[in-house]
């Protein structure tokens, strides 16, 4: 099998800000009934295909991201935690403004209060952005992961140039974009997503060779479509604490395991496994490495 460290991964998608208020909450405000947030910490990290980012950085793999920012305070953070991750920055400037998603959590980060979005959805300048990523791209990479969450940045024109890379493309989907994933090695949608997609012709999908349908608690349905087969990966019973950035560690792994070599239901396994532990925690978390590398030493043992 393939190191991980010898792994390249070119992460494409929308790349927001995530910033945390975290306190807690002992009285209600005299001016209206809400509860009032006393601050006691906070931070931001890379959200979006960031994480996912994130997600590759901390199991090893090299690492190069295309995506979109503004010129402005917050695009500037998304640089600097790119580089503090150690993944290489091939973001375009455009003129929306860098996209944040703030998040207010009180009583020991048990409870997410509100949550304030700052965003802009237009599509990006597609052309701009494969100009910025030919400047300073890898010759090769040994899978391509979308992360699409339909702000902007994943474009016909862009989906059309990835193919041209060719290697395999993995899209973490939004089912609105569904016609732009044709061709695609593998999509990862959850239930509803799935669902959706479907049931609607205007979300139709064309020569997608697997899919992956993320079931939460009830785990993951893994579709052939080279054989029109179907396999159910069950999870095991876990506290569930926080759904968010689930979905980001699938494809990471998914990704990550497949260019390692690993066969496609083994990859589906692990990612399912990973997934399994990152409810478990607070917050948007990643895998820990020590974690993945006893994943895959569970499974070579039931193998």
């Amino acid at each position: 099998m393939k190191e991980t460290g010898h792994v390249k991964v070119l992460v494409v998608g929308d790349i927001m800000l995530d910033k945390y208020i975290i306190g807690k909450v002992e009285r209600i405000c005299p001016e209206a009934p809400v509860p009032v947030v006393h601050v006691k910490e906070e931070y931001y990290t890379l959200g979006g295909c960031g994480h996912v980012c994130r997600n590759l950085r901390e199991l090893g793999a090299q690492v190069d991201c295309m995506s979109s920012i503004s010129n402005d305070i917050n695009g500037g953070l998304i640089i600097n935690e790119l580089d503090n991750i150690g993944a290489k920055n091939l973001c375009s400037y455009g003129s929306k403004q860098t996209i944040v998603k703030e998040r207010i959590i009180a009583d020991d980060r048990k409870v997410q209060m509100l949550r304030v979005d700052r965003e802009t959805i237009s599509k990006i300048d597609s052309k701009r952005a494969i100009e910025v990523f030919l400047k300073d791209c890898r010759k090769v990479y040994d899978v391509i992961i979308v992360s699409d969450y339909a702000k902007g940045m994943i474009t016909k024109e862009l989906m059309e140039f990835l193919k041209t890379l060719n290697t395999k493309i993995i899209v973490d989907p939004k089912p609105i974009n569904g016609f732009l994933y044709n061709d695609a090695y593998m999509i990862t949608p959850n239930e509803k997503e799935w669902k959706i997609m479907k049931l609607s012709s205007k979300y139709s999908l064309k020569n997608v060779k697997f899919i992956l349908e993320t079931k939460g608690k009830h785990g993951m349905i893994l579709y052939n479509k080279l054989n029109n087969k179907e396999y159910s990966i069950m999870s095991e019973p876990v506290e569930v604490y926080n759904v968010s950035g689930a979905g980001d560690t699938v494809v990471a792994v998914m990704g990550l395991c497949l260019s390692m070599n690993y066969s496609i239901h083994e990859a589906a396994i692990l990612a399912n496994k990973c997934a399994a532990y990152v409810v478990t925690q607070s917050g948007t978390t990643t895998v820990p490495k020590e974690i993945f590398e006893q994943v895959l030493k569970d499974l070579v043992c039931k193998i």
